[in-house]
């Protein structure tokens, strides 16, 4: 099953850092995440959304754009991002993982059983694939680490934490 992250894309480089990110525009600042990204999805091979407000742009319609496999959505005039976020989440197939720290919005997901992780763990695990991949450091065995037959501690995480952290080691 291939996992689609859909992203909260200004939640998301909020929390990123860049060199000289001061010194950059907000268009600088997306550019440099979708280039992030991409080289993620080079790596892992999953499908990635990006989702950004556009909110007082004055487009009537949401744009989507696609730049180099990224799938990019902006909001229309008077619209904000999680509102697409959570249109997203109710009518998405059970592989979406959503990135955002917007913790409205991981509720509403997470109660219409998608997995979601904060912006920070995923930007840990975004700078963490693309060292790993500038260096050379091939992944080892992600599959199966999970033994089939029970022993030890009945007490066992919840579904969703489970199905969570299932999904955390394929990223």
């Amino acid at each position: 099953m291939a996992i689609h992250l859909v992203i909260d894309g200004y939640n998301l480089t909020g929390v990123m850092t860049m060199p000289g990110q001061a010194a950059m525009d907000l268009e600088g600042i997306r550019e440099e995440l979708i280039k992030r990204l991409q080289a993620y999805k080079r790596i892992k091979g999953h499908r990635i959304t990006v989702v950004f407000d556009g909110k007082k742009s004055g487009n009537f319609y949401r744009a989507r754009a696609n730049q180099g496999g990224i799938e990019v959505i902006f909001s229309k005039d008077g619209e904000e991002a999680d509102q697409i976020l959570r249109e997203m989440a109710k009518s998405e197939e059970s592989s979406m993982t959503l990135i955002t720290s917007d913790r409205a919005v991981a509720s509403f997901a997470e109660a219409h059983n998608v997995v979601t992780m904060s912006s920070g763990e995923f930007d840990a695990i975004l700078s963490m694939a693309i060292y790993s991949d500038i260096k050379g450091i091939v992944d080892e065995g992600e599959e199966n680490d999970m033994p089939t037959k029970k022993s030890g501690n009945p007490r066992k995480l919840s579904k969703q934490e489970r199905k969570r952290f299932q999904r955390i080691k394929k990223l």
